[in-house]
C-alpha cells in the first residue's frame, strides 16, 4: 500500500472538514479530483496558479481558512509525490470502508466529475493524439455517470474495489501518456552532443 493509500481517510476525515467550515460546496473526493486531473494533464508542482484556479471552480474564488489552505497544499504536494512514483498506481482521496457503501461510490463519482473538471482546466484547447488517453478518460467519465443505489453486500464492495483500481490504472495512464513521457524526452541528451571534460 502506498503512503497516500496509508493516509487517504484520515486527510479525506480533516479535509472534508476543512471544507464544510469554508461552506465549499464540494467534498474532499472532488476537490482532490480536480487537483488529479490538473496534475494528469500536465501541472507542475512549481506553477504557483493552481490554488486559484481550483479556488474558483470548487469555492467560487473564496479562500479557505488558514488551516485549510495548509491541507490543501500537503495534499497538493503529497499528490504530485504519489503520481512520480513508478511503481504507483494513481492517488485518489476517498473516504475509509468504515463509511457506508453508497458514500463510498458517490465519492468515487465525484472524484472522476472533478477529475474530469481539472483535466479539462489544465489542458485547455490543446487536442489529444494519444489512444489510451482518450480510452482511459472515457472510462473515467462511465465512472463518473455510476448508480449510486447499491447495497452493503460483499458482491457490491468487492465491485466497488475493483472500479477503484481500474480507475486509478486509468489516471495513472493518462499521467504516464501526457506528463511522464514528455519529462523523460526533456531530460534526455541530444544526439551528438554528449561532451566531456
Amino acid at each position: 500500500m502506498s503512503e497516500f493509500e496509508e493516509n487517504s481517510p484520515n486527510w479525506y476525515e480533516s479535509f472534508e472538514e476543512s471544507l464544510a467550515n469554508a461552506d465549499c460546496e464540494i467534498n474532499a473526493s472532488e476537490f482532490q479530483g480536480v487537483l488529479a486531473g490538473m496534475i494528469s494533464a500536465g501541472l507542475k508542482q512549481s506553477d504557483d496558479k493552481w490554488l486559484g484556479t481550483i479556488l474558483e471552480v470548487a469555492n467560487d474564488g473564496q479562500p479557505l481558512s488558514e488551516d485549510g489552505a495548509r491541507q490543501l497544499k500537503k495534499l497538493y504536494i503529497e499528490s504530485h509525490k504519489a503520481f512520480r512514483e513508478q511503481e504507483v498506481l494513481a492517488p485518489i482521496l476517498l473516504p475509509g470502508e468504515d463509511y457506508p457503501l453508497v458514500d463510498r461510490i458517490e465519492s468515487l463519482s465525484l472524484w472522476s466529475q472533478g477529475y474530469l473538471l481539472g483535466f479539462g482546466l489544465q489542458l485547455g484547447d490543446a487536442s489529444l493524439e494519444s489512444p489510451e488517453v482518450s480510452e482511459s478518460l472515457q472510462d473515467i467519465s462511465e465512472i463518473a455517470q455510476l448508480d449510486l443505489s447499491a447495497d452493503d453486500s460483499e458482491e457490491s464492495q468487492v465491485a466497488l474495489l475493483t472500479l477503484i483500481e481500474h480507475i486509478k490504472v486509468a489516471v495513472k495512464v493518462v499521467y504516464l501518456e501526457l506528463v511522464y513521457k514528455l519529462e523523460s524526452v526533456d531530460v534526455k541528451p541530444a544526439v551528438g552532443n554528449d561532451t566531456f571534460h
